[in-house]
């Protein structure tokens, strides 16, 4: 079953291949298409700690680009989205050279709903002030763009990348907590043009909010191109709101959603998918011990 999980205890022949305990790295554990032909990296602890350190030393140069505060973040995203296409074409490279298939699947998965509710209703706190007079609209679609290069690099570097290289390695538990504090990790260098003590709270509520991406993405059985949405939306409902009159956006209103969806996802993760391993070749387990 394809994009499925397999209990750790189910055969070599269902779950890891021959050689897997002695830390070799199968083309079927990296979900490569090719059967690793051609892959220059392994995949594993190795490169998804490259990917952080390349992704959150590339943000520091970002903010090195910008003479506006963090809390002019339309601006800040008009002065280094030069900076953020440079980190895509990166992180595009480090999966083509890893072999990494870091979009698997097109579905949903019913926890994407933890996530898709209160970003839709943080949209309806865009597109109402956007409507009122005063809107700077060119701001508003530097945001749109901006927060979209976020999304890619961001999920293509830390759901793509670290979530699938660290899932070589150890369960999809480990993979997906380890990726999410990477991810609020990552945030750090904020405290560069922002408060440090902002910045702590950022990195540990990023960290959270990581870690529900994640859980979104194995749920959906890979589906990079859902969690890139719903994260470049996040955002934009985010920043949308500083180029209108109202000047501030309706996360204090929906809080309580995300907070809710990050403890749900929590749960998931420790429940459905303890003792499970993320590798490529779940597609070949039989349904009874395959999830979907």
């Amino acid at each position: 079953m394809r994009g499925g999980f397999v209990p750790a205890s189910v055969s070599a022949v269902t779950h890891l291949p021959a050689g897997a305990d002695d830390g070799t790295i199968t083309p079927e554990q990296t979900g490569s298409t090719d059967a690793g032909r051609g892959r220059v990296i392994r995949p594993g602890w190795a490169l998804a700690i490259a990917a952080w350190a390349i992704y959150t030393f590339g943000m520091a140069m970002a903010w090195l680009v910008t003479d506006n505060s963090y809390d002019d973040t339309a601006e800040v995203l008009r002065d280094m989205w030069w900076v953020l296409a440079i980190l895509i074409v990166i992180m595009f490279a480090l999966v083509r050279l890893s072999g990494l298939r870091v979009h698997r699947s097109w579905r949903l998965g019913w926890p994407s709903l933890l996530l898709i509710v209160p970003v839709a209703i943080s949209l309806v706190g865009v597109v109402v002030p956007i409507t009122e007079p005063g809107t700077e609209w060119t701001l508003v679609w530097v945001a749109l763009f901006g927060t979209l290069l976020v999304g890619i690099g961001e999920e293509t570097a830390f759901r793509g990348i670290v979530l699938n290289s660290i899932a070589t390695r150890t369960s999809v538990v480990v993979a997906v907590l380890a990726s999410g504090v990477l991810f609020g990790l990552m945030h750090s260098v904020n405290a560069m043009i922002a408060p440090v003590g902002d910045t702590v709270i950022q990195v540990v509520v990023t960290s959270v909010t990581g870690i529900t991406f994640g859980v979104i993405y194995v749920a959906s059985g890979g589906n990079l191109v859902l969690v890139i949405c719903l994260h470049w939306l996040y955002d934009f409902a985010l920043i949308g709101p500083l180029a209108t009159t109202a000047g501030d956006n309706t996360m204090g209103v929906v809080a309580p959603f995300f907070l809710l969806a990050n403890v749900v996802a929590l749960v998931i993760l420790f429940v459905r998918y303890r003792g499970l391993r993320w590798p490529e070749m779940a597609k070949k387990a039989s349904p009874a011990v395959a999830f979907a």
